[in-house]
């Protein structure tokens, strides 16, 4: 039996306290920034996230839409390859490596990304790839696992594996399946967030601009704990921001919280993203062009 408990209030509390570390971990990471990439410029390769519009299944479900959204400005266009290899997530937010091997029933594949074919950014090839892949999640996935578990979820991962130039490119999408009756949503459902620009319509930015996301409420999800309470939990909305020219103040904020454009006017063609995410595999891509 589980013990039910609201931590709706205390989760706003925690939500404040996630908001000073973050800010904290900026300020750290913006230390010595002549000697390090600033996150939030879009040049070279990247692998900015991997999309699905089904971050939390029912086991033995199958997800079909996995898809790639990548950047690669001025290289021109170019053929990629890549492999993928699925299987039970062996731990990898307690420290273990991001790697299918312990895993006997692991499915490899591949799935290459035309870089040329995807550019909607006017040579900036900054887009979500055409190519899907899918994955079917065990439907023994839970067999065997605690009530805790089965309730919270249990991670199958899927890992891309590119080879760019002779230098190995490697991010990992981790759907969960639980058998919580109501699944997680991605961040734009049911209406799709937006960006703003001084409270109102996007455009090319000059000096002071301030960008901000609006979105829906975060959802509210029954997670149990190691002592068998049921918690009412908040998720926490986390936008992480890149550009293809400039800079800005901050590279991630929460939703509604802005951050300022701090150099001049750019040139066209010009990208402005800002990425979602909501802490439990849901994800949202907002995407100006100029």
């Amino acid at each position: 039996m589980f013990k039910i408990k609201s931590i709706v209030n205390l989760n706003n509390k925690f939500k404040a306290q996630s908001k000073i570390l973050c800010c904290f971990l900026l300020l750290l990471s913006s230390c010595g920034e002549t000697d390090f990439k600033r996150l939030e410029l879009l040049e070279g390769f990247r692998i900015l996230a991997i999309t699905t519009a089904t971050s939390e299944v029912n086991p033995g479900d199958t997800v079909t839409d996995l898809q790639v959204f990548f950047s690669d400005p001025g290289s021109g266009g170019r053929l990629i390859t890549g492999t993928t290899v699925s299987c039970t997530d062996p731990g990898i937010a307690f420290g273990a490596e991001v790697s299918c091997d312990h895993d006997l029933l692991s499915v490899a594949g591949t799935y290459n990304l035309d870089t040329s074919a995807d550019d909607d950014t006017f040579g900036l090839f900054t887009g979500l790839a055409s190519a899907t892949a899918s994955v079917t999640v065990p439907a023994t996935i839970l067999l065997g696992r605690s009530a805790r578990d089965q309730s919270n979820g249990v991670g199958y991962i899927i890992i891309f594996t590119f080879d760019v130039a002779g230098q190995e490119y490697k991010t990992f999408k981790r759907i969960l399946a639980s058998t919580r009756p109501i699944k997680n949503l991605n961040p734009g459902s049911p209406t799709a967030s937006s960006i703003q620009m001084n409270g109102g319509p996007l455009a090319l930015p000059t000096k002071g601009d301030l960008f901000k996301v609006t979105s829906n409420t975060e959802e509210v999800y029954n997670y149990v704990t190691t002592e068998d309470v049921v918690e009412n939990r908040s998720e926490i909305f986390q936008v992480a921001w890149y550009i293809s020219e400039g800079e800005l103040s901050l590279a991630k904020t929460f939703v509604s919280e802005q951050v300022k454009y701090t150099t001049e006017t750019p040139q066209v063609p010009f990208t402005l993203l800002a990425i979602i995410r909501d802490e439990r595999g849901g994800i949202e891509i907002l995407q100006f062009n100029q």
